[in-house]
């Protein structure tokens, strides 16, 4: 039902004629030749605008003057003083109703977030009953739903019925499954069927696997399904409120694309093909899509040093000498330290990168903290971290220590395989560098253990580069500087690759000496531990 715009807003919009269950004109919000500018009234008086060339949405109703009346309409559904419920007063009742319209049952939301569920009943006192039974389940906004797949517009779903309205005001037609995370039905994919849809999860583990699920039943059905997340808090609400749009929520996975064969080349069109050559992220260090894995002693600093690596990159910086490169967009995955103790080591770390004239721009370095560790060898945990992956499209991935990304036997060559199928995935979907810390295998003292790390001889296979921290022997091990660099699996590149043969301790911070990296190339040593004359 196409409901009449106010006359001050359809005075102020230039080309507009009905389309739909609204009208479409010109955007006032950029030169519009050719109207892309979607807007209409939906059943509470609320004013729904949508830009397709991208404005935002704001820009768009400041420049329509649009009223807070406008914005909010009546919305009926709001109930400030609170119906009675079984669990207490409701301060929103949201209304499930059939193709035609008619009302199958109501979701009410009470102050502490619980929601009660009622049907019509005629034969009750109160005309409610808070038994749904065998009353058909529905998608909310049911009819809206149908109308858009129909007119192959996008469908968004998200978790619950805040978030829904909360996207229709960003002028999209939303909908969700009653009873929020998990509760999801097969069934409800047939108002989807071969739909563009977009689903938004919430950010914890219950609503990232409901959007999974959600996804694939999507697909089933037809339908083509990107799951995303708020750049901004932990649902719709929260990042459209944090000021963002639609275009900037963080998409974590996109609809596969239907499989083709996969042909080989003729050798003569295999060797025409002009990129060999290396690709680098940190030049002389690090080039795209590496797999690099360090090790150290416990004790020996190996986090700092990743932590460095991190703040290096992001800032533009190379990790050693301080010479400027192309910043990075970096993830950082630490699954062993606090919250508490990461921001303390960047809070020390990230002002050495000013000294050197680096400054790591927004968007850019990630820090992700997991210290209950992931389990790769888990499927949903290997999903969430492709997922966080997409979302932010890393050039570099740093993530470990190895023993809190498994929780079975790390001698054993299965779940190592799972581990590294993985972080393949991960880091093939964006062809990104990986950085995996580990710690050193035992010895019968300090001076006799390998750097090589502990567990499976599989990561002797998979890594490109293994590169280890240890003292000289007959060194003072707990003076723990300098250290060698130790390539207990050279690169194949490893004439191009030039990582320091010793590192030291960088300069703490003096009146009259500028501060230095935590840790710094020894230029007094060379390999072996030999004074350089």
């Amino acid at each position: 039902m196409r409901r009449p715009l106010p006359p001050e807003v359809s005075s102020r919009l230039e080309g507009i004629r009905p389309s739909g269950e609204g009208y479409i004109a010109r955007c006032p919000a950029h030169e519009d030749r050719s109207p892309s500018l979607s807007v209409s009234v939906n059943e509470t008086g609320k004013l729904l605008v949508h830009c397709h060339a991208g404005c935002d949405q704001r820009a768009v109703l400041d420049a329509i003057q649009a009223t807070p009346q406008m914005l909010h309409g009546d919305e009926p559904e709001q109930r400030d003083e609170g119906e009675w419920t079984p669990r207490g007063p409701a301060i929103a009742v949201y209304h499930y109703v059939d193709e035609q319209g008619t009302l199958l049952f109501d979701v009410c939301r009470t102050a502490d977030k619980q929601f009660p569920q009622r049907r019509p009943d005629s034969a009750a006192k109160s005309g409610w009953s808070w038994k749904l039974g065998e009353v058909r389940r529905v998608l909310y906004r049911l009819p809206q739903v149908l109308a858009a797949v129909e007119a192959g517009e996008t469908v968004w779903v998200a978790e619950g019925e805040k978030d829904v309205h909360s996207l229709e005001a960003a002028g999209v037609v939303a909908t969700c499954s009653p009873g929020g995370a998990g509760k999801w039905r097969d069934e409800y994919a047939a108002a989807l069927k071969d739909a563009n849809v977009v689903i938004v999860a919430d950010k914890d583990k219950p609503g990232q696997a409901h959007a999974r699920a959600v996804a694939v039943s999507v697909a089933s059905a037809g339908g083509r399904a990107r799951i995303c997340e708020a750049k901004e808090g932990k649902d719709a609400t929260d990042h459209l409120r944090g000021g963002n749009g639609l275009a900037d929520f963080l998409t974590t996975h996109e609809p596969e694309q239907a499989a083709k064969p996969e042909l080989a080349l003729d050798i003569h069109d295999y060797l025409g093909q002009a990129d060999d050559e290396i690709q680098w992220l940190i030049p002389g260090l690090i080039e795209r899509g590496d797999r690099i894995m360090i090790t150290a002693f416990e004790g020996f600093a190996k986090s700092t040093f990743l932590r460095q690596l991190a703040v290096a990159a992001a800032s533009g910086l190379h990790p050693f000498t301080g010479e400027h490169i192309e910043p990075l967009r970096v993830l950082l995955v630490d699954c062993e330290n606090s919250d508490r103790q990461t921001r303390r080591a960047f809070r020390w770390i990230t002002p050495i990168a000013h000294e050197y004239g680096g400054v790591i721009p927004r968007d850019t370095f990630y820090p992700l903290v997991r210290p209950e560790g992931i389990d790769l060898g888990n499927d949903e945990d290997a999903q969430w971290l492709l997922e966080r992956v997409t979302a932010h499209k890393p050039d570099l991935m740093i993530i470990g220590p190895v023993y809190r990304l498994l929780t079975e036997d790390a001698n054993n060559d299965v779940t190592i395989r799972k581990i590294i199928t993985a972080l393949d995935k991960a880091r093939t979907a964006v062809d990104c560098a990986v950085v995996l810390e580990a710690h050193a295998g035992h010895g019968n003292g300090i001076s006799g253990r390998s750097t090589r790390p502990l567990g499976s001889s599989m990561w002797m296979r998979w890594v490109e580069s293994g590169i280890g921290f240890a003292p000289f022997d007959g060194t003072d091990p707990l003076a723990k500087t300098p250290l060698q660099v130790v390539h207990w699996k050279p690169a194949r590149d490893r004439e191009l690759k030039k990582w320091p043969d010793v590192i030291r301790h960088g300069v703490p911070d003096r009146d009259d000496v500028r501060r230095e990296w935590p840790w710094v190339e020894d230029a007094l040593y060379g390999p072996g531990g030999t004074m350089v004359i």
